[in-house]
């Protein structure tokens, strides 16, 4: 099927490195046409993502769009880049500064675990290892806690300046 074909697959991985790129190129203090250029880019992104999406839709039928985990993440990103062009050009949200909708619409990087089997391994590792490293954040907070009280118990209130007037 076309969906499945490897120029589909090669024009999407160039299309999310580059929407990445274009997203992390955003600084402050930056020149007006890098804004201008920002803004274009992020529509023109924003619309293949779309047309990826329905094509998609369309080739796999509605619900058979939906049996997959990537496809109904790629779905959520895209409508939720979306609704943010709608709200910035409504003048209901903000275009300055890094927004959550902006930060979901990062999250497409990981569309390319799809298709990179090593890196879905090491996603999928990582995934499985929170629940370690919870409890590892956790030990390690108690222990900042501890010798943070430890150290105003020892060391609270000697090194305070005195102002001699």
């Amino acid at each position: 099927k076309w969906c499945k074909s490897q120029t589909l697959y090669w024009s999407v991985i160039v299309l999310v490195f580059l929407n990445t790129l274009t997203l992390v190129s955003e600084h402050y203090r930056q020149p007006m046409w890098l804004d201008e250029f920002q803004e274009i880019c992020n529509r023109i992104f924003v619309t293949l993502f779309t047309l990826e999406m329905f094509l998609k839709m369309y080739s796999l039928g509605f619900q058979g769009y939906f049996v997959s985990l990537f496809n109904r993440f790629d779905c959520f990103v895209v409508i939720s880049s979306i609704l943010e062009l709608l709200l910035t050009n409504l003048d209901i949200m903000m275009p300055l500064g890094v927004s959550v909708l902006r930060c979901v619409r990062l999250l497409r990087i990981f569309k390319v675990t799809k298709y990179w089997f090593s890196l879905r391994n090491l996603v999928a590792s990582l995934i499985n290892s929170m629940r370690a490293i919870a409890s590892l954040l956790l030990l390690l907070f108690l222990f900042i806690v501890i010798f943070a009280l430890l150290g105003m118990q020892l060391f609270g209130g000697k090194f305070a300046e005195t102002t001699s007037g």
